[in-house]
C-alpha cells in the first residue's frame, strides 16, 4: 500500500516538473498537473495542498545533495585551498546537471518564487558558513569579515547559476565554462582569498 502511495506521489511530482519546465511555475495550475498525471485533482490535494508544496518537493531533491556536499568538505584551512573548493563545487554542479536536468530547469523557471529564494538563501548560508569555518581555523575569529564571506558566496552562486542556466543542455560546454569561471574567480588570488576574508 505504501509503495502505491509513493508511486502516486512521484507521478504527481514528475507531472509538476514537466509542466513547470514547459509553462513556468506561474502558468501552471493544479488542474494541469492533475490532467498530466492522470490523477484526480481531489486525490492530488491529498498529497500536496498547493503547487508550492510540489515545487518545494522538487527543489528538495537538489537541496539534500548540496547539504551533504558541504557537510563532507574539510573545515580546516590546512586541508583545503580555493582551487580545490571551486573545483569540487564545479564537479558537484556538473553531477547535478547530469542527474537532475529537469529539476534545474524547473528551478530556473521559478526564480522569482519564494521557494526558490528560500532555497537560494539556504545554499548561500551553507557556502558562507563553510568559508567562515575554514577562516576560523586560520586564527583570530574576531578578524573574519562575514560580509566578504557572504559576498563571495553570492558571487559564486550567481555565476554558477548563470552558466548552468545557459549550458544545461550541453554538459561539455557547461564543464568548459565552469572551468573558465573558476580560473577567472581565483586567478591571481589563489589561496589568498581566505586570508583576505580575515582582514
Amino acid at each position: 500500500m505504501q509503495r502505491l502511495k509513493d508511486e502516486v506521489r512521484q507521478k504527481i511530482i514528475q507531472a509538476g516538473k514537466i509542466r513547470f519546465q514547459k509553462n513556468g511555475y506561474e502558468n501552471t495550475s493544479m488542474k494541469d498537473i492533475a490532467f498530466d498525471s492522470g490523477i484526480s485533482i481531489g486525490n492530488i490535494y491529498r498529497y500536496f495542498l498547493t503547487k508550492k508544496h510540489i515545487l518545494n518537493e522538487i527543489l528538495g531533491e537538489i537541496e539534500i545533495e548540496i547539504e551533504k556536499f558541504f557537510q563532507g568538505l574539510p573545515s580546516s584551512y590546512e586541508e583545503i585551498n580555493m582551487h580545490y573548493l571551486f573545483g569540487m563545487i564545479s564537479d558537484l554542479t556538473i553531477k547535478i546537471a547530469k542527474e537532475n536536468k529537469d529539476t534545474l530547469k524547473v528551478m530556473f523557471n521559478s526564480q522569482n518564487e519564494s521557494q526558490f529564494m528560500a532555497f537560494k538563501e539556504k545554499i548561500l548560508d551553507l557556502f558562507k558558513n563553510k568559508m567562515i569555518t575554514i577562516a576560523k581555523s586560520m586564527g583570530n575569529e574576531e578578524e573574519i569579515s562575514y560580509v566578504i564571506c557572504d559576498a563571495i558566496a553570492r558571487a559564486e552562486f550567481e555565476g554558477f547559476t548563470c552558466i548552468v542556466k545557459n549550458d544545461i543542455d550541453d554538459i561539455d560546454t557547461l564543464r568548459k565554462n565552469l572551468e573558465i569561471y573558476e580560473k577567472l574567480m581565483i586567478e591571481n588570488l589563489g589561496d589568498r582569498v581566505l586570508e583576505v576574508i580575515k582582514k
